[in-house]
């Protein structure tokens, strides 16, 4: 039987469904892509703003499209938030919680290959949710297949004990939880065998990995530069405040890791930044970029900036706005703020105009196109190791991937270099893509 697994959001849940997928294929199911026909389709959905809701509930639809008599199971942060109202989707038969994804297989077993029950949809969903607060464990299996990617996920790390005002994800993914050492370890040196160049850490709140073992993040990603083996470690988005000084001088020394940091913003004013609950302020956002960026040759630098939460004044834009223009940056995703329910901003009025939020956001989005490409014009001419990824740009036909920086690459060349950490020369820049050619 085929199932086609759909993945919506974050790297974490890029994990998420590998572990399904390897979970299904150990039973002897046949992983196709989601725009193959199915018997069963796994939803692995995001709730982080409302437009991944409307692609999440989507995906349902493009799914029976296909296949009107599959089975569709719908998991993730949003089924975790709002199962009932998931329930209604029209053709949905399961709704599963996010500490329930490792039983899919079981799941769809029950459900597909019941001899005694053939399959057939029902009128009604199933909801199947377990407490994802109370005290557990932390679950993971090995996978050596992440949808045909180049990259590997490892998943170190989940749920937060953060409590930003405007996020959902306390009440989606639980208290954090760490992976053991030993585990990752075992995880990162099978992925490597099995043929990635590529080990991104991932996790809800990824920099607090072992703080309730008293170890720190930097000793892990130490640990992992060391082993043997063909291949560079990334990590994913990391809290300003999780960045040590270890952390910082490894990433500096050390060619293994990826001279790259994704370091969440969300505001420049310190009111706003109360106002959401974020665990930092702007002097001590403003010391950890420079630290890095002092250290790191070359650091690519993004963040994610929300714009147009309630009381957002225009001095605390412009607060946002040259804190930006202080840094190098060399990408930001730039949201506009939409009340979520479930969270404490939520509560508060939503007075910032949308016209108003809508120009804000194209201004920061003008200023790090400009800075993107100021950014990207210093490597010109130079040679960088770029993971040549398994699909080809779609619009060029080229290769495509992204050098240690995280600057996204195309090049011409065989399928041979597919899968490969390449020396390629940039030659070509502009803010739309850049060039390059095997050294």
């Amino acid at each position: 039987m085929k199932i086609s697994c759909i993945t919506l959001g974050c790297r974490t849940n890029q994990h998420d469904t590998a572990e399904m997928q390897t979970l299904l294929e150990r039973e002897g199911f046949s992983i196709v892509n989601g725009k193959e026909k199915a018997d069963a389709y796994v939803i692995n959905t995001c709730t982080v703003t409302q437009r991944s809701d409307t692609s999440s509930r989507l995906a349902v639809k493009k799914s029976l499209d296909i296949n009107p008599d599959a089975l569709v199971v719908f998991t993730g942060c949003y089924a975790q938030l709002n199962p009932a109202e998931a329930s209604q989707i029209h053709g949905l038969d399961v709704v599963l919680g996010n500490a329930d994804k490792l039983d899919i297989a079981n799941l769809i077993k029950k459900k597909l290959l019941n001899p005694d029950q053939p399959w057939e949809k029902e009128a009604s969903t199933e909801i199947i949710m377990s407490d994802i607060h109370k005290k557990r464990i932390f679950r993971t299996i090995p996978v050596q297949n992440f949808q045909g990617m180049t990259k590997a996920f490892i998943k170190v790390q989940t749920g937060c004990d953060e409590r930003c005002s405007f996020c959902t994800v306390v009440k989606a993914r639980g208290k954090s939880v760490s992976d053991t050492r030993e585990n990752i370890i075992q995880n990162v040196e099978q992925a490597v065998a099995s043929g990635f160049k590529e080990i991104t850490l991932t996790g809800i709140n990824l920099g607090t990995w072992g703080m309730e073992r008293n170890e720190t993040f930097s000793s892990l990603v130490h640990d992992i530069v060391e082993l043997s083996g063909d291949f560079r470690v990334r990590l994913s988005s990391i809290n300003p405040m999780e960045i040590d000084n270890n952390l910082i001088q490894l990433m500096a020394e050390t060619e293994k890791l990826c001279s790259h940091l994704h370091i969440p913003l969300q505001s420049g004013d310190d009111t706003i930044l109360k106002a959401m609950r974020r665990n930092y302020n702007r002097r001590q956002y403003l010391d950890v970029v420079q630290r890095a960026i002092t250290a790191i040759p070359g650091l690519g630098l993004g963040a994610d900036v929300i714009v147009g939460f309630p009381d957002e004044t225009e001095e605390a834009f412009e607060n946002t706005r040259s804190l930006i223009e202080q840094f190098p940056f060399s990408y930001l995703h730039v949201f506009s703020y939409s009340p979520r329910r479930g969270t404490e901003a939520y509560q508060i009025k939503d007075n910032v105009p949308g016209n108003i939020k809508k120009q804000r956001n194209q201004i920061l989005t003008q200023l790090v196109n400009q800075k993107a490409l100021k950014y990207r014009e210093q490597f010109i001419n130079e040679t960088e190791m770029v993971l040549v990824e398994n699909q080809r740009d779609t619009k060029s036909g080229w290769l495509k991937g992204h050098t240690s920086n995280y600057i996204p690459v195309i090049l011409e060349g065989s399928d041979s270099l597919k899968n490969n950490l390449v020396p390629i020369t940039l030659q070509n820049i502009s803010e739309k893509q850049v060039t390059g050619c095997v050294q």
